[in-house]
């Protein structure tokens, strides 16, 4: 019998891009796509026939981040870092005793959000083209220093704004080229990473009609989004709740500048 003593809670933690986030979940996925070849001679009177394995095939890593927004998670968060079409990072989870790092990680999902009664929350996905399972990750008590104490909801918004959704999405693919892996018995990991178009959203729910709001301030920070509005409407929800007005707006670059023109201020 083994007796193995772990600290939880805050004495784990999570690091994107260097920067120790107060992590409220997380976790990494490395995923492998086998090729299997079928038998021709399936007979019916044989007790046994299944697929048989043709190739160790490819290996893909994934992982994604939750957590609690602080004036230090806004350093990559609104500074044109994460925000960023191709920028490459390090992402990490320490549990209080043993860690887990992936390296060269591209963002394949952002978002941002605040809600009355909540905090200001963060979630980003990513995939990547290795794993580095062992590796220091940022792990002290930060609850306490200037820059770290989470923001709550009426910390963001924007005039007459109720709750508000901000989203970055990427297209990342992993690429494999066609040689023999190394070690020849594992499954072939990506050569590298391609990076397509990168888009942004922004959802808002407001008390008044005209307020169609492109820009959502984020405690010292903000950003605005150039394109067009995809969507509006009301809602009542009954006697005990004011009517809510929805807009919903899609970045897009100018077609007279072209697609390296940008749809994002920050």
């Amino acid at each position: 019998m083994t007796d193995i003593t772990k600290t939880l809670g805050y004495g784990g933690s999570g690091e994107i891009d260097g920067v120790q986030v107060l992590l409220s979940a997380g976790g990494f996925d490395e995923s492998v796509s086998p090729s299997f070849i079928n038998a021709y001679d399936i007979e019916p009177t044989v007790s046994q026939r299944s697929r048989m394995l043709h190739a160790d095939g490819i290996v893909a890593y994934a992982g994604s981040l939750s957590f609690d927004v602080t004036q230090a998670a806004l350093g990559f968060l609104t500074t044109a870092k994460l925000l960023k079409r191709r920028y490459s990072f390090t992402v990490g989870i320490d549990d209080g005793e043993s860690a887990y790092r992936m390296t060269d990680c591209y963002v394949t999902s952002l978002s941002l959000q605040g809600s009355p009664g909540g905090l200001i929350a963060g979630q980003v996905g990513v995939t990547a083209a290795g794993k580095e399972s062992a590796g220091a990750v940022a792990n002290t008590y930060v609850l306490k220093t200037a820059n770290q104490q989470p923001y709550g909801y009426w910390y963001s918004g924007n005039t007459d704004v109720r709750d508000w959704n901000f989203t970055m999405t990427q297209d990342v693919q992993p690429v494999y080229s066609n040689e023999a892996s190394s070690p020849a018995d594992s499954p072939q990991e990506p050569r590298y990473m391609k990076v397509g178009l990168v888009s942004y959203a922004l959802q808002v729910t407001t008390y008044d009609a005209v307020q169609a709001h492109v820009a959502i301030q984020v405690a010292t920070s903000s950003f605005t989004l150039q394109g067009v509005t995809a969507s509006e409407g009301y809602a009542f929800n009954g006697i005990t709740d004011l009517g809510m007005y929805s807009h919903s707006f899609e970045s897009s670059a100018d077609a007279t500048v072209g697609s390296g023109d940008s749809s994002i201020i920050t």
